[in-house]
């Protein structure tokens, strides 16, 4: 028979006695509202749904199976890129890893799954649309695809692209004052971000070393062999920045740096490396990625 945890005794009385009271509650302010009770019951409607999801989700994160409490909403959890969704009735969560507790061993098993998901969603998207040799972009379209094959990938422009995936058999340079709702770069080689470029939504795995200079912005995750940010470069909430290995007398040390006034408002990670800061203040560690073996923790609502 399946073992639960000792608190689950506690959790239904405590989910019961606040539904009772918000019961009650809405109850009294509908006897007293009059002409106000359609706006009232609306809000008590939506206000019951939210709380009911949240309970769900927030047990689900505890371990108790889906469905467990037959008066609260089934619970769904898939994967979100890095994160996890976890969705109850039509409202949906975003879930990452608390970072206390996590070993060497769940840290490589997670980042070589991740890497290879990642790399079969873009050459996926990228598969009618193979390039050979060098390629330089200085406009960008609204959709860019590509799997660049025996050459290396420039974009430099100012324009805004809706989504960009690409598979680089070479290095990639992206700079310019660009603009990306959603950027994924697999490359085989280095990738080296600079200038005023902003992603709203970056999953970049990279074989080499990843680099960020000047204004650089972005949210997401960047798994590179090693990783350096400089000057006034932003990782903004929630983000990921990891290094994996990088080859140093002979050996894969991972390692990485943070320079000057860049900042990360995530998680920095070099498993079994070396990790520098210049400015500790700058960095500020929140959350892991949901692909490592812990403690789910939600982060925001979607």
């Amino acid at each position: 028979m399946a073992r639960f945890p000792s608190s689950r005794g506690f959790v239904l009385p405590l989910v019961a006695i606040l539904l009772l009271a918000l019961s009650l509650l809405f109850t009294t302010l509908l006897k007293s509202a009059g002409h106000l009770n359609p706006v009232l019951v609306r809000y008590k409607s939506d206000f019951e749904e939210f709380y009911r999801a949240e309970s769900a989700v927030l047990l689900h994160l505890q371990g108790f199976p889906s469905g467990y409490y037959p008066e609260l909403p089934q619970v769904q959890a898939e994967p979100f890129g890095p994160w996890e969704r976890i969705c109850a009735e039509k409202i949906c969560f975003v879930a990452g890893v608390e970072p206390q507790g996590v070993s060497f061993w769940d840290w490589t098993n997670g980042m070589s799954g991740y890497r290879s998901g990642l790399e079969k969603r873009i050459q996926e998207a990228a598969s009618e649309k193979v390039l050979y040799g060098n390629r330089r972009y200085f406009q960008g379209e609204l959709v860019m695809t590509g799997s660049v094959h025996h050459g290396d990938l420039e974009m430099n422009f100012s324009d805004t692209v809706r989504s960009a995936n690409f598979w680089i058999e070479g290095t990639v340079l992206v700079r310019g004052r660009a603009h990306f709702d959603t950027l994924r770069l697999y490359a085989l080689g280095d990738v080296v971000m600079q200038g005023e470029v902003s992603v709203d939504y970056l999953e970049l795995v990279s074989q080499g070393v990843f680099r960020a200079e000047d204004d650089v912005r972005f949210r997401g995750i960047v798994l590179a062999s090693s990783f350096q940010m400089r000057d006034r470069v932003q990782g903004l909430f929630p983000t990921i920045v990891m290094a994996s290995r990088q080859e140093v007398f002979g050996m894969n040390v991972p390692w990485g740096e943070i320079l000057g006034d860049a900042s990360v408002d995530g998680a920095e990670e070099a498993p079994g490396g070396f990790l520098g800061v210049e400015n500790p203040s700058n960095v500020r560690q929140t959350m892991l990625p949901a692909f490592v073996e812990g403690r789910r923790k939600i982060w925001g609502r979607l």
